[in-house]
């Protein structure tokens, strides 16, 4: 029993030491372990409803037994939630970067109560940022495509624009989108130009009486880890066009005289009537015939032109047509006489003995693409017997055995396929034969080379680590490696993406950094793109990333900083030049203002100008203006000389005049005094002349300075030269004119400035 008193009371004195010491201690309950006043996450945007965001750095403890806090949120609607008893933060809601299907930022308000306390609650403001994921697959606008494309269409020819995708993700590698044909019974027709543009391009030759509509697969795909992708379909309707001629249903017919060959009797023609028809089915022309050329032969023959009909147009005698004749019948579009066909029809008597076997030609020359598909007629070798039924054609060809063959048609079939890469030329002999007679020709086949490869990439990826922190402009950061199958083609290397304009790349593949200032991130995507010189070109496109250290990424950010504040400092100088330019000249004209208003004051001033008219002293007689009076007098005009007051007025107010000729100019009117009459020699005053120190040489002295310094003077040596030439002030806008010289008109010149 004492032991237990003991016991208890220990707990009881630890209890109140323990309450004693934290009594002392600060609460710092409710505050953030950091210090600060607020918390951030960052939350990926595909993460699921339920996971955990993060944990509230909080001092206290919120658990439900022995806890000293609480916690809760202020929002009711927020899509996160505090988990009970903890500090973890998980999602109630699906968050969405674009804002599609959830927020793309959380901003809520935690509120932190302290137990046993009466101090209201702390609130602590949470901001959430939501990071972008490659949750959305690109999606095609306005799919699936129909394309009506006519089969005449060049190969090489861009004929679809309108492809393009959409991917919702941020900008960046999750948006980039790259288009593809997936393979197919006829992706081979069509090939995209650059695999980051939807820009179709026809590869192969169209046919619309082989291939009149089909239908292609085209992807598109970010350029996401793993990435994601949406697929469409391309309707392909083929048009036809009037390529095709018209085509015969035999090449050659055969026709038998009769015993009494009269006009207008019709020849009995083998194997069948003479008929063609038009290749380009869709179009289904009609056809006309005729004779191909005129001869001996023909002039006993004539064709009718809508049926083909061949009748005898006049009598034979019996001592013509002893050897078959040959005639040669063409068939003719109405629509297009470009397009025709020949055949050959044999006209012989009965009994008449053959000639002997023979080719037409000794030497057939032919071009053949090396796509050309295996078992088609390369060409047809003829003989002069083409209806013979006996006629057997064989080949020798010692070097390309099992190449070609030839059929009792005479008609040499490809039997495997030609390679421009590997063989260029074929050369054999063929041989006919009619059991008596055998004849020889030479067949020279030239291979055409189509540009059928794509360019291919060692790797279907690229992806390059910078180990070098001081990586500089000129540095090379990796290397890719292309090749085409094509004999004589050269590859063309070039960068395209997002952050193609920091590199360039060589002709070998050599990567190579060219400007550090436009890196942003630790992690560049782009995309290499390797073209060849084929006809039409081909590409191919293969996804290269950059990896750079963060210290260098921190160095490009801080060269970028100092470059723009280099050039705000040029731009804040430059402003500040042009604002002390526009006060000096504010202050300048204001000044100039301020003179020409106190000389104009003084000017309208009536005692002031009362005084400068009136007869008082200091009068001088000014030869320059004088008017004509009674007895060839000469009225003076008289000249007051005021003194400023201060220096500052004296410029603007010395040699103040009162001129008639100058009122009268400055008047509203503008009126212009008459000049003066010339008067003989000695009536007339002479003109004073100015010595250096401003004395008049007939006696009268002018003051010192008179001449204003603001005056437009005439020359550069007004005030010194011995003609003198007054003028007025510029206030008054008028130049009176110069003494009139002995030699002058008898009319004086006035010039005025308005």
């Amino acid at each position: 029993m004492a032991s237990a008193c003991r016991k208890y009371l220990s707990v009881f004195l630890f209890a109140l030491v323990h309450e004693a010491v934290h009594s002392q201690l600060p609460d710092n309950r409710c505050f953030l372990q950091n210090g600060g006043s607020a918390e951030s996450f960052f939350v990926s945007e595909d993460q699921p409803v339920g996971a955990e965001i993060g944990t509230l750095r909080i001092y206290g403890d919120p658990s439900d037994r022995g806890g000293n806090i609480v916690l809760r949120l202020k929002e009711l609607d927020s899509p996160v939630r505090i988990v009970p008893g903890t500090k973890n933060l998980t999602l109630t809601r699906r968050l969405d970067k674009e804002g599609v299907d959830g927020p793309s930022s959380v901003y809520v308000n935690v509120i932190c109560d302290r137990k046993r306390t009466a101090d209201p609650g702390f609130v602590i403001p949470v901001n959430i940022r939501v990071t972008d994921a490659n949750d959305n697959a690109p999606q095609f606008i306005n799919a699936p495509y129909v394309l009506n494309i006519s089969e005449v269409t060049v190969v090489g020819t861009r004929v679809l624009q309108g492809v393009r995708a959409v991917d919702a993700d941020q900008q960046g590698p999750y948006s980039t989108v790259q288009y593809s044909v997936l393979p197919g019974p006829h992706a081979d027709y069509f090939v995209f130009v650059n695999g980051l543009e939807g820009t179709l391009l026809l590869r192969k030759p169209l046919d619309y009486e082989t291939l009149s509509n089909f239908s292609i697969a085209i992807r598109a795909q970010d350029q996401g880890s793993p990435p994601q992708r949406s697929d469409t379909v391309l309707y392909v309707n083929v048009i036809d066009a009037d390529d095709q001629n018209p085509r015969f249903y035999d090449d050659r017919y055969t026709a038998i005289l009769p015993d009494n060959p009269l006009q207008e009797t019709r020849l009995l023609i083998q194997p069948r009537e003479i008929a063609a028809y038009d290749q380009d089915l869709g179009i289904n022309a009609d056809i006309y015939y005729s004779f191909n050329s005129e001869g001996t032969d023909y002039r006993y023959f004539d064709i009718d032109r809508n049926s083909g009909h061949v009748t005898i147009k006049r009598s034979i005698p019996d001592d013509d047509l002893t050897q078959p004749a040959t005639l040669v019948v063409r068939a003719t579009q109405y629509d297009n006489q470009d397009r025709y066909a020949l055949a050959t029809l044999t006209v012989s008597r009965a009994g008449s003995v053959p000639r002997e076997l023979q080719f037409l030609q000794k030497n057939y020359l032919i071009s053949v693409l090396e796509n050309a598909p295996v078992n088609s007629i390369l060409l047809t070798v003829v003989t002069n017997k083409p209806r013979d039924k006996r006629l057997r054609f064989w080949l020798k060809d010692t070097v390309h055995p099992g190449m070609f063959s030839v059929n009792s048609a005479g008609d040499i079939i490809l039997r495997q396929q030609l390679d421009y890469e590997t063989e260029d030329f074929y050369s054999f002999l063929v041989h006919v034969t009619d059991g008596r007679t055998n004849d020889t020709a030479k067949v020279n086949i030239s291979v055409l080379n189509v540009n059928d490869w794509d360019p291919r990439f060692r790797y279907p990826q690229y992806e390059f680590f910078v180990s070098n922190p001081g990586v500089s402009a000129g540095d090379v950061v990796g290397r890719v490696e292309a090749a085409d199958g094509d004999r004589g083609d050269f590859i063309t290397l070039s960068l395209r993406g997002p952050g193609a304009r920091m590199f360039d790349i060589t002709d070998t593949g050599d990567i190579i950094l060219v400007d550090m200032t436009l890196l942003n991130g630790s992690t560049v995507h782009m995309v290499a793109v390797a073209t060849d010189t084929g006809i039409p070109p081909r590409q191919a496109t293969v996804p290269v990333i950059v990896h750079f250290p963060e210290s260098v990424v921190q160095t490009a950010g801080t060269t970028s900083f100092l470059l723009m504040a280099v050039f705000g400092s040029l731009l804040g100088l430059l402003g500040l030049i042009i604002i002390l330019l526009i006060f000096y000249i504010y202050k300048h004209k204001r000044s100039k203002s301020g003179n020409r208003a106190g000389t104009k004051g003084y000017m309208n001033n009536p005692i002031q100008r009362e005084k400068l008219t009136s007869g008082g002293a200091d009068k001088v007689d000014n030869p320059m203006f004088h008017n004509q009076q009674d007895g060839g007098s000469y009225q003076t005009a008289t000249v007051k000389s005021i003194m400023a007051r201060n220096t500052s007025s004296r410029e603007s107010v010395r040699g103040k005049c009162s001129n008639p000729l100058a009122q009268g100019l400055s008047s509203g009117k503008h009126k212009v005094a008459p000049a003066p009459p010339q008067l003989p020699d000695d009536a007339r005053t002479p003109t004073p002349t100015i010595d250096n120190n401003n004395q008049l040489k007939n006696g009268i002295n002018w003051p010192s300075g008179s001449i204003p310094r603001r005056v437009k003077k005439l020359s550069w040596d007004d005030e010194s030269s011995q003609q003198r030439k007054l003028e007025m002030d510029p206030e008054v806008s008028v130049t009176p004119l110069a003494v009139q010289e002995e030699q002058s008109s008898d009319q004086m010149n006035l010039t005025v400035y308005f």
